[in-house]
Parts: structure tokens; C-alpha cells; sequence
């Protein structure tokens, strides 16, 4: 069991953020007759994909919508309803790298026209 604390610097997130988390129903913790949340090895692992969807650019919507229950045995996320928004992730990623490489062009050619002695 990881107090918030713990788990916070472990995962190198606030804990805010965490609290956070709890408060949009992502993840649980068990309080403790002390009133410290702890998180066990489960809130860890689902912590972990959450963090790495949110830095995919998911949201918490999105993110919620392909957990599975606390206390599943199986994994924390449905893998049938997370590939095809991976999938659209990916086409959008395609789609953004596609328009970076039409400006950085752009701004090629227009650096080669100014730099030319007039």
C-alpha cells in the first residue's frame, strides 16, 4: 500500500493531481481511520496507463470510457474498445506530422528567398 505521498513521487505526478484523479472517478483509494488515502498495486498499474494516455493526448473521458471496474482481475483497461481510439490517435498523429512537414517546407523555402542577396 503507497500513501498518496508515495505514490505521488513514485509516479513523479502532485498530489494534487492524484487527488484530482479521484475526485473524476478514475481512480480509488481506501481511507484509512487516520484519514490517509492509501492506493494499492492496482491504482498503481491503472495510474501508470492513465498518466501514459493523458501524454498521448486522451482524455479523462476517453480514458474512463475503456477502464474496466476497480478490482478487476483482468486488465485495467478493455483492449477491444482502447485499439480503435489508439488507431485514431494514430491517424490524427499521421494526419498533424503531414502539416508540420507541409510548414517546415514553407519555412524552408522562405528562408532560402530571404537569405538570397538581393
Amino acid at each position: 500500500m503507497y500513501r498518496i505521498g508515495q505514490l505521488a513521487k513514485l509516479l513523479n505526478v502532485s498530489e494534487s493531481k492524484l487527488r484530482f484523479l479521484e475526485e473524476q472517478g478514475v481512480i480509488h483509494s481506501v481511507r484509512q481511520a487516520n484519514g490517509y488515502r492509501y492506493y494499492n498495486d492496482d491504482n498503481k498499474e491503472r495510474l501508470e496507463i492513465i498518466l501514459k494516455a493523458q501524454q498521448m493526448g486522451f482524455s479523462l473521458a476517453e480514458i474512463r470510457a475503456v477502464q474496466r471496474k476497480h478490482g478487476s482481475k483482468e486488465h485495467p483497461v478493455d483492449c477491444q474498445l482502447l485499439v480503435p481510439m489508439l488507431q485514431q490517435k494514430l491517424q490524427e498523429l499521421d494526419q498533424q506530422m503531414q502539416q508540420l512537414q507541409q510548414q517546415r517546407l514553407e519555412m524552408q523555402l522562405l528562408v532560402e528567398q530571404l537569405a538570397k542577396p538581393a
